[in-house]
This record gives C-alpha cells, sequence and structure tokens, in this order.
C-alpha cells in the first residue's frame, strides 16, 4: 500500500495518481509491462436481462399488494358492490401490456399479442357485466372494434418482422391500421344509433386518412423522406 507524497492520503496498490489531490504516484512495486488488477471490476456483474425481470418482478409486488388490500376490505365491508373488480381488471391490463414482455425469457410478439388481445377483451367484459353503459355495448360496438384493432396489429406484426423498413413506411402501416380501426369503430357507431358519437370518430378518421396520404407521398419521394430525415434526426 503507497501513500501520497503530497497530502498523505492512503492509495491503492494500482493507483497511478492521486484520488484527492491528482498528484502522480511513483509505484515501484508493480511491474511496467505486467497489468495491474484494478481495485473495482469494470464489467457488469448483474446481466441487463436479469436486472429487468428482477424490477418486474419487483413492480408485479407492487401492483398485487393494494389489490389484495382493497379486495378484502371489499368483501368484508361492503361485499354486495364488488367494486374492487375494476381495480383488479385495471391492474391486470396494465401488467399483462407493461410488465408481462420483461419477465418472458425470449421475445415472443405473436404470443404477447395474443394475451393482449384477450386481456382487453376482458377488461371490457367486466365493465359490461357489471352495467356500465348502454345495453349491449360490448358486443355491438366494443368487440368488433377489437377484433379488427388486434388484426391490424398482427398484420403490422408480420409485416415488420419480414425486413426492414424505413420509419416512413412504418409510419404509413401504422396510420392505415387506425383509419381501419376508427372506420369499424364509426360503423358501429352509426348501426347503434349514437350519431353524434360516429361524427366525432368520422371527423379523426378523416384526419387520419389525411396523414395516411402524406406518408404515402412520403414514401414515394426519396427526396422528402432524406429531408425528413434530416430535419427530425431519423
Amino acid at each position: 500500500m503507497s501513500y501520497c507524497v503530497n497530502c498523505g492520503v492512503e492509495l491503492d496498490r494500482s493507483a497511478t495518481k492521486c484520488v484527492l489531490c491528482n498528484t502522480p504516484i511513483p509505484n515501484t512495486e508493480n511491474h511496467p509491462d505486467r497489468p495491474v488488477p484494478t481495485p473495482f471490476s469494470e464489467e457488469a456483474m448483474i446481466p441487463k436481462k436479469i436486472k429487468e425481470r428482477f424490477l418486474a418482478l419487483i413492480t408485479t409486488f407492487i401492483i398485487l399488494i393494494p389489490n389484495i388490500v382493497c379486495a378484502l376490505v371489499n368483501l368484508f365491508f361492503s361485499p354486495e358492490k364488488l367494486w374492487f373488480v375494476f381495480l383488479a381488471s385495471s391492474s391486470f391490463l396494465f401488467w399483462v401490456i407493461f410488465i408481462l414482455p420483461f419477465l418472458m425469457n425470449q421475445k415472443q410478439p405473436h404470443l404477447l399479442w395474443a394475451i393482449d388481445t384477450v386481456a382487453v377483451a376482458l377488461y371490457g367484459l367486466v365493465f359490461h357485466i357489471r352495467g356500465i353503459g348502454e345495453n349491449n355495448w360490448y358486443f355491438k360496438i366494443a368487440l368488433p372494434v377489437i377484433g379488427i384493432a388486434s388484426l391490424c396489429v398482427l398484420c403490422y406484426i408480420c409485416w415488420a418482422r419480414k425486413s426492414k423498413h424505413h420509419k416512413a413506411s412504418k409510419a404509413l402501416h401504422i396510420f392505415i391500421d387506425i383509419v381501419l380501426v376508427l372506420s369499424v369503430l364509426c360503423l358501429c357507431l352509426f348501426i347503434s344509433n349514437y350519431i353524434v358519437k360516429a361524427q366525432m370518430v368520422l371527423i379523426a378518421d378523416a384526419c387520419c386518412f389525411a396523414l395516411v396520404l402524406f406518408w404515402l407521398y412520403v414514401c414515394k419521394s426519396k427526396k422528402t423522406r432524406a429531408y425528413l430525415s434530416r430535419k427530425l434526426f431519423v
């Protein structure tokens, strides 16, 4: 062990300068041609995947605890109104979408797509069973929209995994899917006699369709695509 000649602080055997005053330390114990091990490892001791899974498990327990507490309070004090199912279903949907992917050993987008679709469908079914909203809104509006949106996501997954695509084509594909989903929603609302809501969805659908035309032009024009890449750093 050596000491700094300037401030006297104790130094590690591999130190070449003082950690306090930056004074160079002549270290005669080490040979110049022999690498000296550093006091701390420069490599990560825990892989990133293990850290992500550990944080996902901790988050799972954090989500689970208030759900258990709310369920016990509901069952003991007001069992006639099962209000905790709304918290439980919302927590389950959040866990499936944002936490479950980090707990899987390998990326399986098709499996995650199927699980997410079922979770969203069950989430809407909970509100339908509890009598939230108009009668039959789940089967007339929510379920068709969920089905079309799920198919659009599946098509996007299959399309994106085939080969590499530039970001303009990805944006075009996403907005096409949004237009399809909004069109189905507008049709379902119109059939169910929700005319005002159907008109509002139709306006949003028209805006997304205009964006589809814009991204279609960007995909066809290499000059415009290169300009956007420079300006937006993508």
